[in-house]
């Protein structure tokens, strides 16, 4: 473990205490000179405990900075400006009778540190205006329009640069954060020619003519929750019309000047998500035009009548068209309810219903929710036998079955949906010889079964 990029880790957690503690102690200040009021001693703690923050946010900005992935010129000047500020804190504590001076001081330096790490975080320009552009233009490349030379009113398709009208901008908006010259998230660069065939620590990213070799490409089609998954959890995602720009491009020879006409319609990617290889590599024969299954807006009747009944659903995204689906309400659950589900079933992504009333009869009607990834049962009443009838969920990465009468009967079933990701077991009649079976065969799978062993103190001889 490298101990040096945790403990960096926890810089951008820190950062923000002692901003707030300093800037209260500065405001303290003013307002005891101002109101003539007696505020000595809670002054001296918070400059303390500011100052002492500040020591402790600088310590792991060191450490996050060794990692190279940020410009050098802009990390020592937000470095400084931070160890100046801390340093002032400091001083402003024992030094009580220069504290309006020293700490007006703290104030300035601390303020053009914040400035210098927004910087970092988000780019130039970040307050007030546009961020700077980064992308590298490619030199002696004109945009223009071909006029017909028989007839100069007759205006003919205008040429694209497909890499700087279509590639930058979605690199721009959703890559540049992390990818750039202000930071160089492992060692990749996205914001000039030069860098992106360079490639970053984990070797070449684009592989012209071949998408399916291209990490720049295939690491946007893993699953949200693997760690390879670009842009990471949390970040704003592309949209598949954006991912279908950058395969386009890829496919098409990866040009960073070629032009294509602008009424070019760029084929929509048609591979679900869950099918592309968790790996950077995919077979060459794959093709992949379709990213998120195509959706029918939910019956909004159908929305109606569940949330009068107090079942939960809220969108997942795509307009509406993804929903999770919760019965944590239901106390008395009635079948009936299950089967209205029915009408909107390729809209749920999300399951939740533990109640003891849900049976292995429900999960035969569950089995139909081609498009669900999330499924937790924990606290029902569903035996081996109803398992089985989950099998057919090809989407299945989440499977919660918590408290539940399963055992070892079901390990065959279980290991089947290939697709698991995180498997809840804990509690259940699954044996630890049927544990490393599941392990076994779900190699890519995390499994919870409450596998907690608290070990015995060293007596005292």
């Amino acid at each position: 473990m490298n101990y040096s990029q945790v403990v960096g880790q926890f810089h951008p957690l820190l950062v923000h205490l002692p901003i707030g503690i300093l800037l209260f102690a500065f405001l303290m200040i003013i307002y005891q000179k101002w109101q003539k009021a007696e505020m000595t001693e809670a002054i001296s703690l918070a400059l303390l405990l500011g100052s002492v923050a500040a020591l402790f946010s600088c310590i792991a900005g060191w450490f996050l900075a060794q990692s190279g992935e940020y410009e050098a010129e802009i990390v020592q000047k937000h470095q400084w400006t931070a160890i100046a500020s801390t340093v002032f804190g400091f001083v402003a504590y024992f030094y009580k009778n220069q504290r309006m001076i020293l700490s007006s001081i703290m104030v300035a330096t601390l303020t053009i540190a914040g400035h210098f790490g927004g910087t970092i975080t988000h780019g130039q320009g970040y307050l007030f205006g546009k961020q700077e552009q980064l992308a590298e233009i490619p030199q002696n490349v004109e945009k223009q329009t071909k006029i017909d030379t028989l007839n100069t009113s007759k205006e003919t398709v205008k040429q694209t640069f497909l890499y700087q009208e279509k590639v930058v901008p979605i690199l721009e908006k959703k890559c540049y954060s992390c990818h750039s010259s202000r930071k160089k998230k492992g060692g990749l660069r996205l914001d000039a020619e030069t860098f992106i065939r360079k490639g970053g620590k984990n070797g070449e990213i684009l592989i012209g003519g071949n998408p399916s070799k291209s990490a720049l490409y295939t690491n946007l089609l893993l699953p949200l929750d693997d760690d390879k998954h670009m842009p990471p959890k949390g970040k704003s995602q592309l949209t598949s019309g954006e991912i279908s720009v950058i395969h386009y491009w890829i496919k098409k020879g990866a040009s960073f000047t070629g032009e294509i006409e602008a009424e070019t319609v760029i084929p929509q990617v048609i591979t679900p998500l869950n099918e592309v290889s968790s790996q950077n590599i995919l077979p060459e024969n794959l093709e992949l035009d379709i990213l998120e299954p195509n959706l029918n807006k939910p019956d909004q009747q159908t929305l109606e009548k569940l949330k009068n009944e107090k079942i939960v659903i809220n969108s997942e995204g795509l307009e509406g068209k993804k929903l999770a689906v919760n019965f944590v309400n239901i106390k008395d659950l009635n079948t009936n309810q299950i089967t209205d589900l029915q009408t909107i079933r390729e809209n749920i992504f999300s399951l939740k219903i533990n109640n003891k009333a849900l049976s292995d009869v429900n999960l035969g009607q569950i089995k139909t929710f081609e498009n669900l990834e999330k499924l937790n049962l924990d606290q029902t009443s569903i035996t081996d036998k109803g398992i089985i009838k989950l099998v057919n969920l090809k989407n299945l990465k989440h499977l919660n079955l918590y408290d539940t009468n399963i055992s070892d009967e079901s390990i065959d079933a279980l290991s089947s949906i290939k697709t698991l990701k995180v498997l809840y077991l804990w509690k259940t009649k699954i044996s630890e010889s049927g544990i490393e079976k599941l392990k076994k065969k779900l190699p890519n799978t995390k499994i919870e079964y409450g596998n907690f062993k608290f070990s015995k103190p060293d007596s005292l001889k």
